[in-house]
């Protein structure tokens, strides 16, 4: 293993690049501690033993700093890891860490999310953000039964989530308490981009009075 590169990272870090792949980075006086140097070799033993000893300690400390910040998925804190330069292989390393503390845990992450977001936002708009964010269908579809379970055990809303978002969101867009024929339509249309049911689209539209073509209320 050659050394074919070391370029830096910020003022006080350098990237190590190893038979020309980014193999990690350090503290610039870790570079000259280990008195790496470019053109030089290194054994396998050698570099495992800076990444255990260096590498992974600093990544570890990184990931714990992100997770006090605030709740994130495996998907959410791999990206932060590799676009910090952790290399997969320390990143996922890095991950096994932290999740054996159950420091991610995504059953948790997605019911705060739903609990956050439910008055505003559709199931499938939920539902497609955190499947984007790395939640597995099923987790999303676990967490969203425990969370409507509670909530009827509660009694917390005597309507549903769903409807209650889809109100706030036709709120937002209509002005006064009724509708003419093309406004109809568009908020419908509007209404079934986010997601929410015909049901409920419905529930909703039946709250605004239809107008005639002169703008009288029928």
């Amino acid at each position: 293993m050659w050394i074919t590169d070391l370029t830096p990272k910020g003022k006080r870090q350098t990237i190590v690049w190893i038979d020309g792949e980014p193999a990690g980075f350090l503290d610039n006086r870790e570079v000259s501690a280990y008195r790496l140097s470019v053109d030089s070799e290194i054994d396998e033993a050698g570099w495992d033993r800076i990444v255990k000893d260096s590498i992974l300690p600093r990544g570890k400390r990184k990931a714990l700093e992100l997770l006090q910040l605030q709740d994130r998925t495996t998907k959410e804190l791999h990206d932060k890891l590799v676009a910090g330069d952790y290399t997969e292989a320390q990143t996922w390393e890095i991950i096994a860490y932290v999740a054996s503390f159950r420091y991610i845990d995504e059953q948790r992450y997605a019911m705060n999310y739903i609990r956050s977001h439910v008055k505003t936002k559709s199931v499938r708009e939920m539902r497609q953000t955190l499947l984007q964010r790395g939640v597995s269908a099923e987790i999303f579809e676990t967490a969203y039964e425990k969370f409507a379970q509670e909530s009827a055990d509660g009694e917390q809303e005597s309507e549903s989530p769903e409807l209650i978002a889809a109100r706030r969101f036709a709120e937002r867009r209509v002005r006064g308490g009724s509708l003419s024929y093309e406004a109809r339509t568009k908020l419908y249309a509007a209404l079934a981009r986010k997601g929410f049911s015909q049901d409920t689209i419905r529930s909703v539209l039946e709250e605004y009075p239809g107008e005639d073509a002169d703008g009288d209320q029928e």
